[in-house]
């Protein structure tokens, strides 16, 4: 019975390393946590993973400010880039994908009541209107951000944007000058109606970021550009070497697998 037990536990702890990244070392580099919904995924959703509860988000920010990560708004992570601020010794970059309203009815308030800040790619042609580049056959249509949200986040000082172009296509399908315009136009619009700079862009389902011809477009017009490649990159960021990876943090993920994303990279094989 004893080795029945023993048995057991092994065979356990083997599934369980055969699954979760507990055991590989520490990664270092930059964590960029990259979300898109924070909500209840709506009736038909086939992309709940891209839904993360308010109840979960929540338990994520506080997790990041109990273990002492400084979270950067882009302009701070800049001003690092620079030279003109020292990088916190424990830093994170919270950022959100394509500018929901759910970010600023649930993720803005409880950044705002936790403590840390955030970034979110905006589709411009979307703001206001809705996520119209997912077929809602997969993903039901549901409300984007509009523009006084936009603001009153931006000026709280707990949220800053980014570009994730004017109509969120995949980058490399365009010929390059009208991959050039979407990134070129998707930042004048910005700034013309936030009243700021923009020094980051995100490329829509990560089309793009390592296809060179596509990605020294992006490099034109902003200083920083992410990717949807997990992982983390180490800092000081080598620009010319690739974009900025993320951590896609899922609406499945547990505490155990956003600790692992952190501190690994990476929370499952």
């Amino acid at each position: 019975m004893t080795y029945l037990i023993a048995g057991g536990a092994l065979a356990a702890a083997a599934a369980f390393s055969a699954r979760w990244a507990w055991w590989r070392p520490s990664k270092p580099g930059l964590p960029v946590l990259c979300y898109h919904k924070v909500g209840v995924p709506p009736a038909g959703s086939k992309l709940k993973d891209l839904w993360v509860s308010p109840e979960n988000f929540r338990r994520q920010m506080l997790y990041l400010r109990e273990k002492g990560y400084a979270t950067l708004l882009f302009s701070e992570l800049l001003a690092i880039r620079r030279g003109e601020a020292p990088m916190p010794e424990k830093a994170a970059v919270v950022t959100f994908d394509d500018g929901y309203e759910n970010n600023y009815v649930h993720a803005w308030k409880i950044m705002s009541e936790t403590g840390t800040k955030g970034n979110i790619f905006v589709v411009f042609d979307t703001i206001g209107k809705a996520n119209l580049w997912h077929d809602p056959a997969s993903e039901p249509w549901v409300n984007m951000a509009d523009l006084a949200m936009l603001k009153e986040m931006q000026e709280s000082g707990v949220v800053e944007y980014g570009s994730h172009t004017m109509s969120h296509p995949k980058l490399p399908k365009l010929p390059l000058e009208d991959a050039d315009w979407q990134m070129r136009e998707s930042k004048k619009r910005l700034e013309e109606a936030l009243g700021r700079e923009l020094c980051a862009f995100a490329y829509p389902y990560g089309a793009g970021a390592y296809v060179p011809e596509v990605r020294a477009l992006a490099l034109k017009y902003y200083e920083f550009d992410f990717s949807f490649t997990q992982g983390k990159t180490a800092w000081p960021w080598d620009r010319d070497a690739g974009p900025i990876d993320r951590l896609f943090i899922k609406g499945s993920d547990t505490m155990l697998d956003f600790a692992l994303q952190l501190s690994r990279g990476a929370s499952r094989l």
